[in-house]
């Protein structure tokens, strides 16, 4: 654990060293949400009403997504397939360190750096907008949310790290990796609550495990979800699933390596 715990300290040092990228990022997803939340306030001033949302209970949504975005979802596919791609992932094999493992822990590091920071725009959002926010009724409420948060966060570095080590088997991955992340994204319920769509796509929505992302935690906060438990075994399922799955890929892709560059 002692390599893992100095790649988090390096790793963490570098985020304070180079921050612009990440006050750029909260940036640019703060004024996404500030659009859409425009854009909800106006559909309800004009007396329409979506599903069963509140214009608070919207508002909340978003505030939250903008929140999960940087805590929870992960983009260290970009680094990973150009690892691969450009033939620098040679210097992993002969390293001690599990390349799975090794990401884990980049990612990890830089979420907490990315938390802290959203976390204070979110309060002062909140603030803002305390009118319009809809808070949990019980404790019981939140300390399920953050647990959902934190399986959320596994389940989306495990999808990410999957895009990434496609690089394996695709050379010019970037455009469909660019697909593969905004479909994830979508299914995720980060554009639209996924109770707001047709029957036909919840059922699809809800059988993948991409609303563990999103749309999960946020019902959790909202207390739509009327027992999460089912859904934290479901998670946790996929999750184990998927770590297995990615080692035994990564392995496979190794085989494959040439490690030519680009």
């Amino acid at each position: 654990m002692r390599k893992y715990w100095t790649v988090f300290q390096v790793n963490w040092q570098n985020a304070l060293q180079y921050r612009g990228p990440t006050f750029i990022s909260i940036l640019g997803n703060l004024l996404h949400i500030s659009v859409l939340l425009y854009l909800w306030n106006a559909i309800y001033l004009s007396n329409q009403s979506l599903g069963s949302y509140t214009l608070s209970d919207l508002i909340t949504y978003y505030i939250l997504q903008l929140i999960i975005n940087s805590m929870v979802l992960s983009y260290i596919s970009w680094e990973i397939s150009d690892q691969i791609s450009e033939g620098s992932f040679s210097n992993f094999l002969v390293k001690p360190v599990n390349y799975l493992h090794y990401w884990f822990t980049i990612n990890l590091s830089g979420k907490l750096f990315e938390g802290l920071i959203i976390l204070v725009v979110g309060a002062i959002l909140s603030f803002l907008l305390i009118a319009h926010v809809s808070f949990p009724s019980s404790g019981l409420s939140l300390v399920y949310f953050i647990f959902s948060m934190i399986l959320g966060g596994l389940l989306a570095f495990e999808f990410d790290f999957a895009i990434g080590i496609l690089a394996f088997w695709i050379v010019k991955v970037n455009s469909f990796k660019y697909m593969l992340q905004y479909c994830i994204f979508f299914l995720a319920g980060a554009l639209l609550p996924l109770d707001l769509f047709p029957v036909s796509f919840q059922v699809v929505a809800n059988a993948l495990p991409f609303r563990f992302l999103v749309f999960f935690p946020i019902q959790i906060f909202l207390e739509k979800e009327a027992n999460p438990l089912p859904g934290f075994l479901i998670a946790m399922g996929w999750i184990v699933f998927l770590y297995f799955f990615l080692q035994f890929a990564l392995r496979r892709g190794i085989t494959r390596y040439e490690a030519v560059g680009k």
